[in-house]
């Protein structure tokens, strides 16, 4: 049995549940699956058996429940968490069984989310990353295996530690026919995902208005959720007293299954992000979903796209107003036809697709 842990993440959570547990069902593993979320979703099904419980129960609470509910069931083989607070268990379960192989999945750099967003003055924020990485080293050394969600660009956290990088690459499934591709029209933008200062909105919507002086049918829909009601209130704002009302609309967040259907309906995809500690480290995955529904892609120049990615895409200078919708213009008046999209479809099918990092995935649960 696979115990997966997480105190964090919806239920539904397309990397955790989507593909990771999907694929562990799929290969004949039960699995026992702990959340904690004021979701009423219950995922249990077969093999697999989810225990939610509600963020009412504070870390340390959930810790205490969860290890009771699984201290004592018989045959449990691996243990995963995807979150550096659940590494208490990970110590607790290798106390009572030391032949379990635990596994911590990071999903992004800490060191530089804490750099991108703490307020805090730079020596208190030195500090607290310094006090961070202390408690979690506390815990490394009863982890067996770590699971990078991003193959690192610069830091080298856990350089001690057995690694796999597992990339949150979609399903081969959600592949764009090009017979549909060729049939989209108009000149929909999309940018999808979460709503910050960090990921460049406020200088994609100023270079809103200079693309739609030079193609007026230009249109670009933000989809997500707002990181501040102050910066939602900012880009409404922008919106207004750039008279772009008519040009660029703000949807909600919708669940990651019905995100396929509004990529499709656009034709080319921007992710404008600024140069932060955290941009410079994390793996958009929109970056493979918006490759997989074959859409014209404009994304700004920063090392982890520039891993995936080299002459398939518009890039933009990050920040930089003017290279933002110059490269929007470019991306939606190309004159190359799909040569993009078919470089990009095909490192898809290719390399970056769930359907081989699987494999990377599955080979840490095998009974040895």
């Amino acid at each position: 049995m696979v115990v997966i842990i997480s105190c964090h993440h919806f239920p539904d959570d397309e990397r955790i549940y989507h593909k990771q547990i999907k694929s562990l069902l799929k290969d004949g593993h039960r699995v026992l699956y702990y959340t904690r979320s004021n979701s009423s979703l219950n995922l249990s099904n077969g093999l697999i058996t989810h225990k939610n419980l509600s963020m009412k129960f504070g870390i340390s609470a959930f810790i205490d429940k969860v290890f009771y509910s699984i201290k004592s069931i018989g045959g449990i083989n691996q243990v995963q968490i995807h979150e550096v607070e659940l590494l208490p268990i990970i110590k607790k379960m290798k106390n009572i069984s030391p032949k379990v192989l635990t596994i911590y999945d990071v999903h992004e750099n800490m060191e530089a989310l804490y750099r991108t967003f703490s307020k805090r003055v730079r020596f208190l924020k030195e500090l607290s990353i310094k006090v961070r990485n202390y408690n979690e080293n506390k815990y490394l050394q009863y982890v067996d295996h770590i699971i990078l969600a991003n193959p690192p660009m610069g830091f080298k956290t856990y350089k001690n530690q057995s690694t796999t990088i597992i990339e949150n690459f979609p399903k081969i499934e959600y592949l764009t026919p090009l017979e549909q591709i060729k049939k989209r029209k108009g000149n929909q933008i999309l940018y999808h995902g979460h709503i910050g200062p960090e990921r460049g909105l406020k200088e994609l919507v100023y270079a809103m208005k200079q693309v739609v002086d030079i193609v007026p049918s230009a249109s670009l829909n933000i989809v997500g959720t707002f990181r501040t009601k102050n910066f939602e209130d900012n880009i409404r704002d922008l919106i207004g007293e750039l008279a772009l009302r008519s040009s660029v609309i703000i949807t909600e967040q919708v669940p990651h299954s019905q995100i396929w259907g509004i990529i499709n309906k656009h034709r080319v995809g921007v992710i404008p992000f600024r140069r932060t500690p955290l941009t410079e480290e994390n793996t958009p995955t929109k970056l493979f979903e918006m490759m997989i529904c074959g859409l014209e892609l404009v994304v700004s120049k920063l090392p982890p796209a520039q891993f995936f990615l080299k002459n398939s895409v518009h890039w933009c200078d990050p920040d930089n107003i003017n290279s933002i919708s110059e490269s929007l213009i470019s991306a939606l008046t190309v004159k190359d036809g799909l040569s993009n999209i078919h470089e990009n479809q095909r490192l898809i099918i290719e390399k970056y697709n769930w359907e081989r990092k699987c494999k990377d995935y599955l080979a840490l649960f095998k009974n040895k």
